[in-house]
């Protein structure tokens, strides 16, 4: 079909966070009566978040604490297979108070943890065998080359993994009928809508977590997979508010990295400015991850890796523990399911309705 002239006549609309409103529903539940449980490939999390797999937020510490608070932390892969292994192993060592009823915890009650694996089989062999749940955890995951290892690892391994990041209704449906469903242990979605990620910015390319939500969910619905294979939101979190974007629109759990850069635990270099402290955060794709990790798949194209920064530093204001982080949050998701009418997850998933509103004006000295 001769479609000269015509891509740009009836373009494709993708929301953004600023550009979307909840309607409040028929509200049946307390907030403090709202469960927020949802279970990732047999691992039960009390709260539906995930630490990103990035050096500045996911090592042990974060990944111990946030198991702690009934999340579960993803260690990132910018560092050798002993160093990422020594990190699970830390974390499953590590100490579960008495009467902490929340904690994520694995079939030997032990805390939970993941472990991002990007292309390398042999990395994602060694962590099979000591963490919870694999990560694929590349830019784009729609691309041969991605698919293709993933297909190997799969086999190697014999372990369903989450993969990501996907854009597209399309690429989710490709890469669902390549690897197989029965493979997939959940879907990420998002692509260049993080605060230190400038792929889009760079590229002009991108899929913001709404739009990329709702095209998964399409092919999930359409692969008849909606309800038995999770979506994850992961990009551009920055409120609460937020994340109960994303469960309204079909995710099951968002993964946080500005938000969580911000905490004690956060690996990032910890710095003081004028009387006040804060954290030193950098996109993956940014020049000082690559330079920790001179060959990385995350941000390489089939066979030559990239030379363009596609991230970059920022410094996040320290907001406290894990647990105070995390509890606010999660506090104030509940609040805004019970105004929708939710009582869980589920429900989020199935009732909550949106509004189309115009971008939000930022607020004076905003930035």
């Amino acid at each position: 079909m001769d479609t000269a002239g015509s891509k740009l006549s009836n373009p494709i609309r993708a929301y953004t966070f600023d550009e979307l409103l909840l309607l409040p529903g028929y509200a049946r539940t307390s907030p403090k009566d709202i469960n927020t449980a949802f279970t990732l490939n047999g691992v039960e999390l009390k709260i539906p978040i995930l630490s990103a797999a990035m050096d500045t937020v996911t090592e042990s510490e974060m990944a111990t604490a946030l198991a702690l608070s009934g999340g579960m932390g993803v260690i990132h892969r910018n560092c050798s297979i002993d160093d990422a292994v020594g990190m699970i192993r830390k974390v499953k060592k590590a100490a579960i108070p008495s009467g902490n009823g929340v904690a994520t915890k694995d079939s030997g009650g032990r805390l939970a943890v993941g472990a991002a694996v990007s292309l390398e089989v042999e990395r994602a062999i060694a962590l099979s065998k000591e963490a919870d749940i694999l990560f694929t955890d590349v830019a784009s995951f729609h691309n041969k080359k991605v698919i293709d290892a993933t297909k190997k690892i799969i086999e190697e391994t014999g372990k369903k993994i989450v993969i990501g990041n996907m854009g597209t209704k399309e690429g989710t449906l490709h890469a669902l009928k390549e690897l197989g469903p029965e493979n997939i242990a959940a879907v990420k979605v998002g692509m260049g809508g993080g605060s230190i990620c400038t792929t889009t910015d760079i590229t002009g390319v991108g899929s913001p977590v709404p739009f990329a939500i709702e095209g998964a969910a399409k092919a999930l619905s359409e692969m008849k997979m909606l309800g038995k294979i999770p979506i994850i939101a992961d990009g551009g979190i920055k409120y609460s508010r937020d994340i109960a974007f994303s469960l309204g629109l079909g995710a099951s759990l968002v993964m946080l990295g500005n938000l969580l850069a911000r905490c004690d635990e956060s690996p990032g270099e910890k710095i003081k400015k004028d009387g006040k402290f804060y954290k030193v955060y950098w996109g993956m794709g940014s020049a000082e991850a690559r330079k920790r990790r001179e060959a990385t798949d995350r941000y390489q194209d089939a066979g030559k890796g990239k030379s363009v920064d596609e991230g970059i530093t920022m410094h996040v204001p320290l907001e406290g523990s894990v647990n105070e982080v995390v509890d606010r949050l999660v506090s104030q998701v509940k609040t805004t399911m019970g105004y929708v009418g939710a009582g869980n997850i589920k429900e989020m998933n199935e009732i909550a309705e949106f509004a189309i509103i115009r971008p939000r004006e930022e607020k004076k000295g905003e930035k």
